[in-house]
C-alpha cells in the first residue's frame, strides 16, 4: 500500500482535473440509472390502461422519452468529459513520472548504470510508467464509476423491494467469485501466451538481423524450424487461453441466467399478488444487471491494480538508487592550468571484484601531453574515466591543480574536460546540432568555426543540406573519419583545459587519418592531453608515455628513454613494428609481378 500510496502522489499535483473529472463522473453513473427508471414509468404509467386516460398515458409517454433522451445525451458529453480529464490527469502524472526518471539516469553513477541494460532501463521508463498512466487514467476512473454503480443500484434494489434485493444481490457476489477462480489460471495462460509471442518475436528478429550468415552457411531450412517451433508453441498457449476463456463465460454466464430467472420469477409472483407493480419488477431486474458490470471490473481491476504496484516498485527502486556523490562543502574547479594528479589511486568497479587499478601515482603538469600505452586490459581506459568523475577512486586521490575532483561539483569538473573517443557517440539529429551538444547555447558562427578546425567543413557543406544533414541513428550515414571530426569538432568547440584522445585512426584510409590527425593537433594545442594510444607510431611526441600493465604504472619516460630501457614499451613498440613490416613484405609480394 505504500507504493501505491506513493505512485498517487503523482496524481495529487493535478487534483483540480481530477475533481472535475469526479463531477462528470457523478453525472455517467446518474444518466445510467435514468433507464430503468424509463422502463418502470412506461410500463406503470404508460401501458396499463387504469392509471389514467389515453391521453395522460400520451403525455407520460412524451415526457418519459424526452427526460431519456435528455439524460442520454447528458450523460454521453460527461463521459467524454471525464475520460478527457482522466486521462490529461493521467497523462501529465506519468509525463513527470518519467522526466524524474530521465533525470535521475543522468544523476546516476557510470557504475549503477554499467550494472543496467539499457533495455531495462528503457523497460522501466517506457513499459513499467505506461502500466502506471493506466492505472492514472482508466484503472482509477473504473474504480471510481463502479463504486458508485454499484452503491446506487444495491440502494435502489432495497429501497424497492428488500425482499427481491435479498434474492437478486447476492447473485453478482457469485457471478464475481466465479470470475476470481478462473482469474489464475486466465493470468497463468496470457503470461504464457506474451511469453511466447516474445520468443517468437526474438527468433524472428535474429533470423532478420543475421539473414546474412543465415545465407552464407545456408541455414534458412534449419532458422526455419526453429522459428515455426517457436509459434506451435504460440498455438498452444493462446488456444489454451482461448478455451479458459470459454469456460469462464459459460460458467458466469449461466449464474447471471439463473440469477435473474430467479429474481424475475419471485418478482412476478409478488406483482400477481399485488405485493408490487409490473414497473417495479422490471425496474429491478434493470438495476440488477447493471450491478454484473462492477462484479466483472472489480476482478479485472484488482488484477489491474496489483500489475500497477508491480509497474510502481520497479519505478521508485530506480528512482530510489543513490545519485552520483556530491560534495559537502562545494568548490569550484580551477578556471585555468589544470595539471592533473594520481596519488596513489586504487579502483575496483564493485566491492565484490578485484582492482582494476592499483597505487597508480602520476602526475601531468598543465598543458602536457600524455600518452598512455599497454596491453589490452591494462587500465588505460579505466584510468582516464575517473578524470570526469564518471567512476570515483577507490583508493587514493585525483587532483585537479591541487583540488581533489571529490570537492568539486561534477558538473563544474565535466566543464573542464573533453573527450574524444575512439567510437563517437553521434544523436540522431543534424550535423549542427551534433557539433552544438559541445556547448549549450552555442552560435552558428561558433559552430562552423570549429568545423573548420576540426577538418569537417569542406564535407559537411558537400553533404545535401549542409550543417541540417541529418547524421542518422549513431551516425550510420557518415563515414569512420567523418564521424571523428565530427567528434573533435565538438570538443574544439567546448574548449577545455583537459583532453581525453582515445586514438581512433586505425581503421580510416591515409587521407582521413591525415585529416583528423591534423585536426587533433589543433585541439591538443596548449591543454593537458591524455592520449590513449593503440598504435605506438603516434606516441612518439607526447611529452611522456606511460606504460601500464595490470592496472600498474610500470614505466614511464621519453619515447627514446623507454625504448633504451628495454622493458615492457620497448618490447611492445618491437612486436608492433615486426608486425607492420610483416603485412608491408606480404603487401608487396602480392603486389609484384607473376613469374
Amino acid at each position: 500500500m505504500l507504493t501505491l500510496r506513493r505512485a498517487l502522489r503523482y496524481m495529487a499535483a493535478h487534483w483540480a482535473l481530477q475533481l472535475a473529472a469526479l463531477a462528470f463522473a457523478l453525472i455517467v453513473t446518474a444518466s445510467g440509472f435514468v433507464w430503468p427508471f424509463f422502463t418502470k414509468y412506461l410500463i406503470d404509467k404508460v401501458m396499463w390502461p387504469q392509471h389514467g386516460t389515453a391521453e395522460q398515458r400520451l403525455h407520460w409517454l412524451n415526457l418519459l422519452t424526452m427526460v431519456a433522451l435528455g439524460t442520454s445525451v447528458l450523460g454521453s458529453l460527461a463521459a467524454i468529459g471525464r475520460s478527457w480529464l482522466f486521462a490529461l490527469a493521467g497523462e501529465r502524472a506519468a509525463a513527470d513520472m518519467r522526466r524524474d526518471l530521465f533525470d535521475h539516469v543522468h544523476r546516476l553513477p557510470m557504475a549503477a548504470l554499467d550494472r543496467r541494460r539499457t533495455g531495462g532501463v528503457m523497460s522501466v521508463v517506457q513499459s513499467d510508467v505506461d502500466a502506471l498512466q493506466g492505472l492514472y487514467s482508466s484503472t482509477l476512473v473504473d474504480i471510481l464509476t463502479n463504486l458508485l454503480t454499484a452503491t446506487a443500484a444495491a440502494a435502489i434494489m432495497v429501497v424497492q423491494s428488500p425482499k427481491l434485493a435479498a434474492i437478486g444481490l447476492p447473485v453478482p457476489i457469485l457471478f464475481a467469485v466465479a470470475l476470481s477462480r478462473f482469474g489464475p489460471a486466465l493470468r497463468t495462460a496470457g503470461r504464457q501466451t506474451r511469453d511466447e509471442t516474445e520468443r517468437v518475436q526474438n527468433v524472428l528478429q535474429e533470423s532478420v538481423s543475421g539473414a546474412r550468415e543465415v545465407r552464407a552457411f545456408g541455414r534458412a531450412g534449419d532458422e526455419g524450424e526453429r522459428f515455426m517451433a517457436s509459434v506451435h508453441r504460440l498455438i498452444g498457449a493462446r488456444v489454451r487461453m482461448a478455451a479458459l476463456g470459454a469456460a469462464n463465460g459459460s460458467v458466469t454466464g449461466i449464474i447471471a441466467t439463473v440469477g435473474m430467472m430467479l429474481t424475475m420469477v419471485v418478482g412476478a409472483r409478488m406483482a400477481i399478488r399485488g405485493e408490487i407493480t409490473a414497473g417495479n419488477v422490471v425496474m429491478t431486474l434493470n438495476v440488477l444487471e447493471m450491478l454484473f458490470g462492477p462484479a466483472s471490473s472489480f476482478v479485472n481491476l484488482f488484477s489491474q491494480v496489483a500489475a500497477a504496484i508491480g509497474a510502481a516498485d520497479r519505478v521508485f527502486e530506480f528512482l530510489d538508487a543513490p545519485s552520483e556523490p556530491q560534495p559537502d562543502r562545494p568548490r569550484l574547479a580551477p578556471p585555468c592550468a589544470s595539471g592533473v594528479e594520481f596519488r596513489g589511486v586504487g579502483f575496483r568497479y564493485d566491492v565484490a571484484e578485484p582492482e582494476v587499478l592499483h597505487d597508480v601515482s602520476l602526475a601531468v603538469t598543465a598543458g602536457e601531453v600524455a600518452a598512455l600505452v599497454g596491453p589490452s586490459g591494462s587500465g588505460k581506459t579505466t584510468l582516464v574515466s575517473l578524470l570526469p568523475r564518471l567512476y570515483d577512486v577507490t583508493e587514493g586521490a585525483l587532483l585537479i591543480d591541487g583540488v581533489d575532483v571529490r570537492d568539486v561539483p561534477p558538473w563544474a569538473l565535466r566543464e573542464l574536460i573533453a573527450v574524444v573517443p575512439q567510437e563517437p557517440f553521434l544523436f540522431a539529429t543534424t550535423v549542427r546540432a551534433n557539433i552544438a551538444f559541445g556547448k549549450s547555447g552555442a552560435t552558428e558562427a561558433d559552430v562552423e568555426e570549429a568545423a573548420r578546425a576540426a577538418n569537417a567543413h569542406e564535407f559537411i557543406m558537400a553533404m545535401p543540406q549542409g550543417y541540417e544533414t541529418e547524421v542518422g541513428e549513431r551516425g550510420t550515414r557518415l563515414s569512420v573519419g567523418q564521424k571523428q571530426r565530427l567528434a573533435i569538432a565538438r570538443a574544439i568547440l567546448r574548449d577545455p583545459r583537459v583532453l581525453i584522445l582515445d586514438e581512433a585512426t586505425s581503421a580510416q584510409d591515409s587521407e582521413s587519418e591525415r585529416l583528423v590527425q591534423e585536426a587533433m593537433g589543433r585541439l591538443m594545442r596548449g591543454r593537458t592531453c591524455f592520449v590513449i594510444a593503440h598504435r605506438l607510431a603516434t606516441v612518439r611526441r607526447a611529452d611522456r608515455i606511460v606504460v601500464l600493465e595490470s592496472g600498474r604504472v610500470v614505466e614511464c619516460g621519453t619515447h627514446h628513454d623507454l625504448l633504451q630501457g628495454k622493458g615492457l614499451y620497448a618490447r611492445l613498440h618491437g612486436l608492433q613494428f615486426a608486425d607492420d613490416e610483416a603485412n608491408a613484405d606480404s603487401a608487396a609480394a602480392e603486389a609484384a609481378p607473376l613469374g
